[in-house]
């Protein structure tokens, strides 16, 4: 960090320099350090299925081409997150179950140092603060799963897009084709940041367009960056992203994930429906920045493109908030040229550098890092116990002693468990996208709702154990149908055996 000399020539007093870096340190360290008390990484399911696909990966040296530990294995199905899986099994393989927590601690920092950076924190340092704890309250209730990936790349994206326009650092460039490379491989979620690309060299065609033709209306574009440099950049990163295992297949992958009328039955894939507190902090958060971008002089287009395409994306499905979110940041944050005014009107101005923000970002991990040693088991029996609460290990450890016969029929919501903690059995469903026709998943949810008769349903009709979550309606149901006997109850979970045939 360094201090800059006022107006008036006094310097920052070092009271205010050591506050500051207290509370950025402690904005950096807050959702880390609540990962490592709660340990919401362990309490996804599919975070389980990555990490057993990610083993698969390690075991056999390639990537998966069909339906691994399901009842269609025979199926094609492709793992767009092979490189989150095996960077998952690999962290296991070395620290066992605490690999989790410590990446999604990971993640939690990443999230905060770069919606820091976005809202100005190095020009506006208590705005970006408190709009950067806005920021990581909306995606604190995110899964663990590859999906942070994107978060965590499409902000180092938004952050490079933002110094280009700003400063008209074309070097920063260079870093998108690399970046793409990466997240290609871990998400399918880089076709957002390649469409922000996109509308950024076209809102860049626009502004030089409008230059040569004096508009005023309009934002001068950088007289550092060229069109053929942009566009040159534009398509290295596409030809990037195509190196990958599973090639082009990953657009229409992204795509039909997108477009998919059954994902609404998917938890957190349905429209924002205002039942939740983030979803009236979130439309807060997105009336500001169109108010902010509306009281600038000149038209932005890129951010304008940017902020209302998130926002449709946010509020068609909940799952997409985090692009809302950011968009926000990116537009709150932009420097203007009204700020060079502001700084020399302002005593006692305090500039943050990027070694300062190293420094509190190295801090941050070694906080959380000493809080989850302190906080959680080592041993991997004592985590597995810490999630007995939220997945069925009790009923799965009966199944297993017991030798229960397959095929098993299970809950769409344990699927990816099961995969992990009984792979013995292979699972009737589970959260991956294009194994299951739609035709399968949209019959599961009618059929646990009690709206069709299990007997049209194969996986049921043709299960010989089932493992339901306590009081569903089918749970119910079978409770009281010949043919059925319960075989193991608790809290969380009911095994059905079936024991004569129909």
């Amino acid at each position: 960090m360094r201090m800059g000399n006022s107006a008036s020539g006094v310097r920052d007093r070092p009271g205010r320099i050591a506050f500051q870096a207290a509370a950025l340190v402690s904005l950096f360290a807050i959702g880390a350090v609540l990962e490592s008390l709660r340990l919401t990484s362990l309490h996804d399911s599919e975070i389980w299925r990555h990490l057993r696909v990610g083993n698969w990966i390690l075991a056999n040296g390639s990537w998966p081409r069909a339906g691994l530990f399901s009842q269609v294995s025979n199926r094609e199905w492709r793992d767009f997150s092979w490189g989150y899986d095996l960077l998952s099994a690999s962290a296991y393989s070395v620290l066992g179950l605490l690999a989790l927590p410590l990446l999604r601690m990971g993640f939690e920092v990443m999230l905060a140092v770069s919606t820091f950076i976005l809202a100005g924190g190095r020009r506006h340092f208590w705005n970006a603060l408190a709009f950067s704890a806005v920021a990581q309250y909306l995606m604190g209730s995110m899964g663990p799963g590859a999906a942070w990936c994107s978060v965590a790349l499409f902000g180092i994206e938004l952050v490079l897009l933002q110094e280009i326009r700003s400063t008209g650092n074309v070097r920063l460039m260079y870093a998108l084709p690399a970046m793409f490379l990466l997240w290609a491989n871990l998400d399918v979620g880089f076709v957002f940041g390649l469409v922000t690309y996109v509308l950024f060299l076209l809102a860049f065609l626009i502004e030089a367009h409008g230059q040569h033709a004096n508009w005023q209306w309009t934002q001068k574009p950088s007289e550092k960056l060229s069109i053929g440099t942009a566009t040159i950049v534009g398509l290295g990163s596409v030809m990037a992203s195509l190196i990958n295992p599973y090639g082009i297949y990953t657009y229409p992958e992204f795509f039909s994930n997108q477009a998919d009328a059954i994902s609404v039955n998917l938890p957190g894939h349905a429209a924002m429906g205002f039942h939740r507190p983030q979803d009236y902090v979130l439309l807060l958060l997105t009336m500001t920045a169109f108010l902010v971008l509306g009281l600038r002089r000149s038209l932005r287009i890129f951010p304008l493109c940017l902020l209302t395409g998130c926002t449709v994306l946010a509020f068609r499905s909940e799952s997409n908030g985090w692009l809302a979110a950011l968009a926000c940041l990116t537009v709150i944050g932009e420097r203007t040229p009204d700020d060079e005014r502001e700084k020399a009107s302002v005593p006692l101005t305090f500039h943050w550098d990027w070694k300062a923000l190293g420094a509190a970002t190295a801090l941050s991990l070694v906080i959380a890092g000493l809080v989850l040693s302190a906080s959680v088991p080592r041993r991997a029996e004592g985590l597995v116990a810490r999630i007995s609460d939220r997945f069925p290990v009790q009923a799965c450890n009966f199944i297993r002693q017991h030798d229960l016969p397959q095929p098993i029929f299970n809950s769409l919501a344990w699927g990816g468990f099961l995969i992990w903690y009984l792979p013995e059995y292979p699972v009737a469903i589970d959260g991956r996208r294009g194994l299951y026709s739609e035709q399968e998943e949209s019959d599961y949810s009618t059929v646990m709702k009690g709206e069709m008769p299990f007997k049209e349903f194969a996986p049921i009709a043709k299960a010989q154990t089932l493992l339901l979550e306590k009081g569903n309606v089918m749970g119910e149901v079978l409770r009281d149908l010949p043919g059925f006997q319960v075989a193991y109850e608790d809290s969380l979970a009911i095994v059905f055996l079936r024991h004569r045939k129909e």
